[in-house]
């Protein structure tokens, strides 16, 4: 057996860098199939992408029926639970098999009918109206009526106690739900949130049967008890090595503006697993599989000229990729240090020197072509002689060793983040020299995986390199007080975050997201921001895929022209 290796789980735009355009279109891609399943057994692969990559571009062509397409993600699963979907490995094979309510469309940029054929919200958005699309059923053959979905949006908004399963963060302030006609359920909130029916597009808002929804925590984790109302069904798994799923012949409620209306075009999707970052474009070259998430940088030219396929879409639905500040061993915890980081990072050096052209330098902790994206890229321009100057005025002196310290204390900080962006220890290594030039040092324990199980929760390791969904807006993430992204809630931009959540789409609420990104970047510094979300995956030549604006990749409208 070959056992191609792993990396684990996060949830880094497209070909064009700094075009929003391009950021929001989804591209028809081609992926080959070279052979079955049976031909090779892989182990792990990385995360989904977004619009269009930099790669080779094909006509689109008549969807081919039928096939096997053979997909390489990073890390195995274990805990395929709903609403703990966060991390690419298990939206982007959760996604194949669970519905929502909505769908943000990356194509328009708009929140789409899908499970729900209508919805509504109040002047307030306190109380939203969802009308259930008849003859929708679940895999073990119930009905997706109202009152299976006002048992998931129960779920979502209280959790399930008895399952141990915690309430969707994106659904705070949930109350109720009421089944006001047999296709039709009203929703009320305690306070209004205009992000409500955006998160519920979120695969951690996918629908599951009631008998799901029955099971203890074990049954819940377990792929092979979850039924879905998706495109497709589990079939098998090898722990650890696969997953099989089989296409749902019946299927025929996909998104109002999915190209394929009926079931999907393959029979099956095999998800491999291949954790080792060197050996995912030569699966591609080899034909072992047809697509794998997580090219590194060095690797996409080299492939994309073998004829193989660079996609990168970009991923809307999160935030940048950033450091996340935590100021709970105290040497954070003047803003006018944070602002020195932020200012003393060289984005344009990393993206010359880490990167690729599949890679945008952030402008923001929202990426370029997410809803209210603010350019702040002038303010962030690399200014060592500032940050010094800010770091003076804030007490810290250069030591004999060229390490400021104040009150006895080194300006010594630490960076953790998981090993799923195959870029994000190496960007570390280069903040780590940039930072030394201003007199901060930096201990990189970027993609120590290990490392991070304990200084995630840890408010005292002062740097979380990350990136996060944000269906449910910026608050959900950095509001709470056990926030993981910052374990800070910050007064004044928890009333921003309110505010956003009670304005309605248009010019103010585009304000209050403008006053948010500026807080976070500039002001506050809580977000050191490195580059725009893109998944990078490599593809062979002839297989068709589109990538949701979360990055997931859509097997229901994929197709193999080797099939």
């Amino acid at each position: 057996m070959l056992y191609l290796n792993q990396t684990d789980p996060h949830p880094g735009p497209g070909a064009t860098p700094d075009t929003g355009a391009l950021l929001r279109r989804r591209t028809a891609l081609k992926i080959a199939a070279a052979f079955a399943a049976a031909a090779l057994a892989l182990t792990g692969c990385q995360q989904a992408a977004s619009d269009q990559g930099p790669g080779t571009r094909v006509a689109a062509g008549t969807p081919v029926e039928g096939g096997t397409l053979i997909y390489a993600e990073v890390t195995p699963i274990n805990n395929w639970q709903t609403q703990s979907a966060r991390f690419y490995e298990k939206a982007n094979v959760l996604n194949s098999v669970l519905d929502r309510l909505t769908y943000f469309d990356p194509e328009s940029g708009d929140l789409v009918p899908w499970l729900a054929s209508e919805f509504s919200a109040n002047a307030e958005h306190t109380e939203f109206i969802f009308t259930i699309r008849p003859g929708v059923t679940f895999s073990d053959g119930t009905p997706l009526d109202a009152a299976a979905v006002k048992a998931n949006l129960d779920s979502f908004g209280f959790g399930i106690p008895a399952a141990q399963i915690q309430p969707n963060v994106d659904f705070a302030g949930y109350t109720s739900s009421e089944v006001t006609a047999p296709d039709q359920v009203k929703v009320t909130l305690a306070a209004p949130n205009s992000n409500f029916l955006r998160a519920t597009s979120s695969v951690t808002a996918g629908l599951v049967s009631p008998a799901t929804l029955g099971l203890d925590a074990a049954g819940q984790s377990a792929l092979s008890r979850i039924s879905g109302s998706g495109p497709f069904v589990f079939e098998s798994e090898k722990p650890d090595e696969e997953v099989v799923l089989a296409k749902r012949g019946d299927y025929a409620w996909a998104p109002e503006t999915a190209d394929n209306q009926g079931a999907a075009y393959l029979d099956r999707v095999v998800i491999k697993y291949l954790p080792e970052v060197a050996h995912r474009a030569g699966a591609v070259q080899s034909g072992q599989v047809d697509l794998v998430r997580g090219l590194q940088p060095a690797d996409e030219a080299a492939l994309a000229a073998s004829g193989s396929q660079v996609l990168a879409p970009a991923g809307t639905d999160l935030t940048s990729n950033m450091a996340a500040v935590r100021t709970g061993s105290g040497r954070l915890a003047d803003p006018q240090v944070r602002r020195a980081l932020q200012l003393g990072i060289d984005r344009q050096s990393i993206k010359d020197t880490v990167l690729s052209d599949s890679y945008t330098i952030a402008a923001s902790v929202l990426n370029h072509g997410a809803p209210g994206f603010v350019d702040l890229s002038a303010e962030l321009a690399y200014d060592p002689e500032q940050a010094k100057a800010l770091l003076d005025d804030a007490g810290w002196t250069v030591g004999a060793d060229g390490i400021r310290d104040k009150d006895g204390e080194k300006l010594a900080l630490t960076v953790t983040s998981s090993n799923n962006s195959v870029v994000i220890k190496p960007a570390f290594e280069l903040i780590e020299q940039q930072w030394r030039q201003i007199g901060v040092q930096l201990k990189n324990r970027a993609a120590d995986n290990t490392f991070l199980a304990t200084a995630m929760p840890d408010p005292a390791v002062e740097l979380f390199g990350t990136r996060q969904f944000i269906y449910g807006g910026l608050g959900p993430i950095f509001e709470p007080d056990n926030n993981t992204m910052t374990h800070t809630s910050d007064p004044a931009l928890n009333k921003l975050f309110a505010a956003e959540r009670a304005a309605g789409p248009g010019p103010d609420r585009d304000r209050i997201l403008a006053e948010e990104q500026r807080a976070l970047v500039l002001e506050q510094a809580y977000s050191l921001v490195l580059w725009d979300e893109v998944q990078v995956y490599g593809a062979g030549p002839d297989t068709h895929i589109d990538f949701t604006s979360g990055t997931a990749p859509i097997f229901q409208g994929a197709w193999t022209a080797g099939s």
